[in-house]
């Protein structure tokens, strides 16, 4: 029967280390630098930090009502959604706009009860799709094959396959 004590563990795990050469010193002035440098690392992090805690982070809310020009026309016949595709949506009713006819349903603007402009995306015999943001000045508004564009906002290039289909409203062909 062999027991513990039969095996020098300890003197075979740990030793031959006397055979590993001496490490190379590095000059005192070269430490100094790398510290030296750390530290200005760490300090223009500070200070990068700093300034983005200090720079504004969002865009100023506004009132949705005042992105879009239809907007400032009174509701038409036209601008308003049935009652069954308005449940819970969350929609203001007194602000859908009609805006156009596109590839993927008939495009209407509205604000939601958050304040939020939204655009909704009728197909018949579909349930209605919306889409809708923080309504701030210049935004663009893009779904999959529309793009909504706020006053102020940049419109979409022509060469990239946008073509306006109604005020303020562009479609991808």
């Amino acid at each position: 029967m062999t027991t513990i004590d039969d095996v020098d563990l300890f003197g075979e795990t740990f030793s031959g280390f006397r055979d590993v050469s001496e490490s190379r010193r590095h000059p005192a002035w070269l430490t100094a630098l790398v510290l030296l440098l750390g530290a200005a690392l760490v300090g223009a992090g500070l200070v990068w930090l700093r300034a983005l805690q200090t720079a504004p982070t969002t865009a100023e809310p506004v009132d949705a009502t005042t992105l879009l020009d239809v907007f400032a026309a009174p509701q038409r016949s036209a601008d308003v959604l049935p009652a069954a595709d308005l449940q819970g949506l969350g929609l203001d009713t007194s602000t859908t706009r009609y805006l156009a006819d596109t590839p993927s349903g008939a495009q209407y603007a509205a604000v939601n009860t958050a304040g939020d402009l939204c655009v909704v995306s009728v197909v018949a015999g579909e349930l209605p799709k919306i889409g809708c943001a923080h309504a701030v000045r210049g935004m663009t508004f893009t779904g999959t094959d529309v793009k909504l564009v706020t006053d102020g906002g940049p419109a979409p290039a022509a060469s990239e396959g946008w073509r306006e289909a109604g005020p303020q409203l562009f479609v991808k062909d």
